[in-house]
């Protein structure tokens, strides 16, 4: 791994936890409050101006990383999901995954997330994108974004694209925070990071966070 990223002080690192702690434990998804808390941290320590997070789900890793723009005073988190039975199976995924996926209310989770949004405070610092990832790119500058967050369709061929076509929008010293990076089909998208110049800087085994040189 490269060079660690600087610590905060621990008085912030408690209000960021406490803040995440309010926040998103009873929202749809998986982020945990540890994760959840060290992403609200590392929007702090990079200065982010603006945060992505592809995949929101039921918002819990968007509104960790607009709490780090709340401590902030400012910037945004791009919440990037379609929220959408076809963009959930896309590519090659594990059948039970699949079945999951397929049967859910997309809608509803939307609805809960924006909900959530509207609760938390989160909302003045997001702004929602409904529609696919490989879409929303394009609403994006190239090297305007500080954190992003991957945690959306896992299969390979996605993972993988969503590298390719994202890259580019994060700044020199940006992070690329990776979700589920112990699963097989993330493999060939993180090797695509680092060849595409990105170094771990931290590694939690089920989720890595990656720098750009």
């Amino acid at each position: 791994m490269s060079e660690p990223l600087p610590t905060l002080p621990e008085a912030t690192r408690a209000r960021l936890r406490e803040r995440v702690e309010r926040a998103i434990p009873q929202l749809h998804g998986w982020t945990s409050v540890d994760k959840g808390a060290r992403m609200a941290e590392l929007v702090v320590a990079a200065g982010s101006r603006r945060s992505v997070e592809l995949g929101v789900f039921g918002g819990r890793g968007t509104i960790s990383l607009a709490i780090g723009h709340e401590a902030r005073g400012e910037g945004e988190v791009l919440a990037v999901d379609p929220w959408e039975r076809a963009a959930s199976l896309e590519g090659e995924n594990a059948p039970e995954n699949d079945d999951w996926w397929g049967r859910l209310d997309h809608d509803e989770i939307f609805r809960s997330f924006v909900q959530a949004l509207a609760d938390t405070g989160a909302g003045r610092w997001c702004r929602v994108l409904r529609e696919r990832s490989s879409d929303a790119v394009h609403r994006v500058a190239d090297g305007s974004v500080d954190v992003l967050h991957q945690d959306s369709n896992h299969s390979e061929a996605i993972s993988t694209a969503e590298v390719e076509e994202w890259m580019p929008k994060i700044a020199p010293g940006g992070l690329w925070i990776a979700d589920d990076t112990d699963w097989a089909t993330t493999q060939r998208a993180q090797a695509r990071l680092a060849e595409l110049g990105f170094d771990v800087v931290e590694d939690r085994v089920s989720w890595k966070v990656y720098r750009r040189r």
